[in-house]
């Protein structure tokens, strides 16, 4: 491999996989399916605060694609995975043990019967973090969007320095042991459609789609290397929404979690925990039109016979 070298230089870098830079954004020309091909990339830099997850190179502060970009032995830049979840029904719902029979007293009530719950464990990204992630969303469909259920198409890359892995089924259930007062463990990746309102109107709305996986169920995980990506196609509606129609854009984003589901008598509980890869910020938007109605074949019954 041949050694990388950085060199204070006030003339446009370019790496080989044709990425120019210009400030803090990249653009990504070439169209081989194993090379890059965003429209840009922003790094996030804030003058007053160091970049996420940066790594220092001969007193440089780079951040970890560029770090990649300017070394390209090390990058093995491909997508290795797609997951078409346009067609597919997913299967969430979880098992539990039943409830014992109530115990009733006479002109006293009776005592028993079933519960569930949840939590969700909060913290922050750690900038030390080797781990990053971006979400571009590539394409929406249709772009006259409403209530309704639209198709959308996401890329997931490892931004990071080192690999990470992500869950990729859209079958919870199929994760859950035979047993079901066994507790058991699992990864849920959250991709995200971000709507922001374009002036004069400042609204936002969010939709979403998960995906699960297990180290129990190896063909539930991928594990991306540093540059690799994985593609999601995948048809989700908005849970909140602007109230009145406008011109907007779509962003991607995403969460992930680390899960214990808890089984016990009546029901099972459940203790997320958020798990923080460095964001990196991908200039992939789609502007669209937004309507807070259902279409019409939507809102229409069908004529009894």
């Amino acid at each position: 491999m041949e050694p990388c070298k950085i060199r204070g230089t006030t003339q446009p870098l370019v790496s080989r996989t044709g990425a120019g830079r210009q400030g803090n954004t990249f653009s990504f020309r070439s169209r081989d399916k194993n090379v890059l091909d965003f429209s840009s990339y922003r790094s996030g830099f804030n003058a007053n605060h160091i970049p996420y997850n940066s790594v220092v190179i001969g007193c440089k502060r780079l951040t970890p694609l560029f770090f990649l970009l300017a070394c390209p032995g090390v990058l093995q830049a491909q997508e290795i995975k797609f997951v078409d979840l346009s067609n597919v029904q997913q299967r969430t719902a979880l098992r539990s043990p039943p409830a014992r029979q109530p115990d009733c007293v006479r002109n006293q009530g009776c005592v028993g019967g079933g519960y569930g719950g949840g939590s969700v464990a909060d913290g922050s990204p750690d900038p030390r973090d080797p781990r990053a992630l971006g979400v571009a969303l590539d394409s929406v469909e249709p772009t006259d969007i409403t209530l309704d259920p639209f198709e959308a198409e996401f890329r997931i890359m490892n931004t990071g320095l080192v690999p990470i892995d992500l869950p990729v089924s859209p079958h919870l259930s199929d994760l859950q042991p035979a047993d079901e007062w066994q507790t058991f463990q699992y990864l849920s990746l959250a991709l995200e459609v971000r709507l922001s309102a374009t002036e004069p109107v400042q609204a936002l709305g969010l939709g979403y789609v998960e995906l699960y996986g297990s180290v129990e169920h190896e063909d539930t995980m991928v594990t991306l290397k540093p540059g690799q990506w994985i593609r999601v196609k995948a048809k989700l509606k908005l849970h909140t929404w602007p109230s009145q129609p406008l011109e907007a854009q779509l962003r991607g984003d995403f969460w992930l979690h680390k899960n214990a589901y808890k089984p016990h008598e009546g029901g099972a509980f459940t203790e997320a925990v958020n798990d923080y890869p460095n964001h990196t910020t991908l200039a992939s938007v789609v502007t669209v039109r937004f309507s807070p109605t259902h279409s019409a074949s939507q809102q229409t019954q069908p004529s009894k016979p």
